[in-house]
């Protein structure tokens, strides 16, 4: 079979983590740094002179963070002292642009509008914490260029005021709520369904303990995740510190993407080669108050099931990197696929274990997954993309065998119809229909959970009622009647 020249190939991957050992965080390096070291490394990865890889750079994608820059991208280039043509982008927020954004690069590259491109994400949030922690902030660089940038991706909605005021924009409500609908759905009880989060989080943390980049390399049991203690503490019932994913770290990632034709001409080995097959994406509602059920998420059904269509069956996927911001949408996805959980579901360790930067823990996934096709030529790999409450789909195939048909993107839009939502200060009785409650570092705080009036309408609400917060920790309360009144909930008697 001939290759069609203009087939895109993933030619080389780095991470790089900094740790501080005493040193002053001043001294640290920041995001542009270890950016820059990635892309760096990457070139390396080839096999080849960096120089001679990265001297071909014509574009240069960064997944926005938490830092300030306007044009990152640009930063870097400068600092690898690249063409000044090199085209520059940068995403908006959502933790599933490092796939969705890899495979448009990968678009761009079949259409003959980019040759070799850069995908590449960072943070030093643990840093920038030091820093703060002495009343200092992290450097300003100059930005020349802050805006020759092109902006991809659209804002990423994660709540409105009302969302904000009562905690459902906080991912580590959102999530432990899903979980509560889960459990409900599947008849378990609390204590099963603890057990089922802190089951799945031991494979990932025995994974991160192989990680030389991960955060947490302490590879702790099912026991240790599960039961609060000291360094940690509940957080969002039923989520301990040791459930949530950890964005407090200084780390960055790159993956050099290019033309079949490019490879060939700069001589990279076919065993550094990992081809990009297929991209499905798809969304859910911004805000999970207005989905039909809390139990399933449609867009993610719809991208797992055409995913499963591309490639004939589940059971060729040899390896997957599944997101894991939180157990729910583990578990959703491997529902979502039918995929067997005692497998390894990640190539990393996962966001609670191995760290990663924010909206960057799938680029991550996939510096992993093309190491871990590499060991094992001719299989398929799968890594996932979340972004939102549950809200952004993206899953990507890739594998070392040159693909039969073109690289293709679906995109499948919005999936599901929205239910109501019901006016912020509307009274009356509901039904619970997910719930948690929210720790602060003294101990519970406030009940929050998404209600639903008797017309299907759904609201967020809390309390800080004592009882009912502690009966939510010991009981089953999805399905229960409460009074709402002003946005405070009180169970039913």
């Amino acid at each position: 079979m001939t290759l069609d020249p203009r087939t895109p190939v993933i030619i080389g991957v780095a991470q790089v983590s900094h740790r501080p050992t005493g040193s002053d965080p001043a001294d640290a390096p920041d995001p542009i740094d270890l950016m820059s070291d990635a892309v760096q490394e990457a070139g390396a990865d080839t096999g080849l002179d960096p120089a001679a890889v990265l001297g071909s750079v014509d574009t240069i994608a960064v997944v926005g963070g938490l830092w300030r820059h306007k044009n990152p991208a640009a930063l870097v280039a400068d600092q690898l002292e690249l063409a000044p043509s090199v085209r520059c982008v940068l995403t908006t927020f959502g933790g599933n642009l490092p796939i969705a954004s890899l495979h448009t690069l990968a678009e761009r590259i079949q259409a003959g509008a980019v040759d070799l491109a850069v995908l590449a994400g960072g943070e030093a949030n643990l840093t920038r914490r030091a820093l703060a922690a002495r009343g200092e902030k992290p450097r300003v660089r100059d930005e020349p260029r802050a805006d020759d940038v092109e902006h991809w991706g659209p804002p990423l909605d994660m709540g409105d005021t009302t969302a904000m005021e009562r905690g459902g924009e906080t991912p580590r409500n959102s999530y432990a709520i899903l979980d509560s609908a889960i459990r409900a759905r599947r008849g378990e009880t609390l204590d099963q369904a603890r057990d089922r989060a802190a089951q799945l989080w031991e494979g990932y943390a025995a994974v991160a303990a192989t990680n030389p980049h991960a955060a947490d390399r302490s590879g702790p049991d099912a026991a240790a995740i599960r039961e609060p203690a000291d360094g940690n503490r509940m957080v969002s019932w039923p989520y301990t510190k040791a459930m949530c994913a950890n964005n407090t770290v200084d780390q960055a990632a790159a993956i050099i993407v290019c033309s079949t034709a490019r490879a060939d001409e700069l001589g990279v080995p076919t065993d550094r080669r990992v081809y990009p097959r297929l991209c499905v994406n798809a969304e859910d509602t911004p805000t999970i108050l207005d989905r039909a059920r809390l139990d399933v998420v449609p867009g993610l059904g719809a991208t797992a099931s055409a995913v499963i269509e591309e490639l004939g069956s589940v059971d060729v996927i040899d390896h997957i990197d599944l997101y894991s911001c939180f157990p729910s949408i583990v578990t959703l996805t491997t529902d979502a696929l039918g995929i067997d959980t005692d497998r390894p579901l990640t190539t990393t360790g996962g966001l609670a274990f191995a760290g990663a930067p924010l909206n960057f823990a799938a680029g991550q996934g996939l510096v992993g997954m093309v190491r871990t096709l590499r060991e094992d030529p001719g299989t398929i790999g799968v890594v996932q993309g979340n972004g939102g409450h549950a809200t952004k789909h993206s899953f990507g195939v890739y594998s070392t065998t040159p693909p039969s048909r073109p690289h293709h993107v679906r995109d499948l839009g919005r999936v599901g119809d929205a239910t109501p939502i019901a006016a912020p200060d509307r009274e009356g009785d509901a039904t619970i229909a997910g719930i948690t409650v929210e720790y602060g570092h003294g101990g519970p705080e406030r009940a929050i959970a998404v209600v639903e009036f008797d017309d299907g309408a759904r609201a967020w609400t809390v309390s800080s009622d004592q009882e009912l917060m502690r009966l939510v920790t010991v009981e089953e309360t999805v399905g229960r009647r409460v009074r709402v009144d002003g946005g405070e909930m009180a169970l039913l008697t």
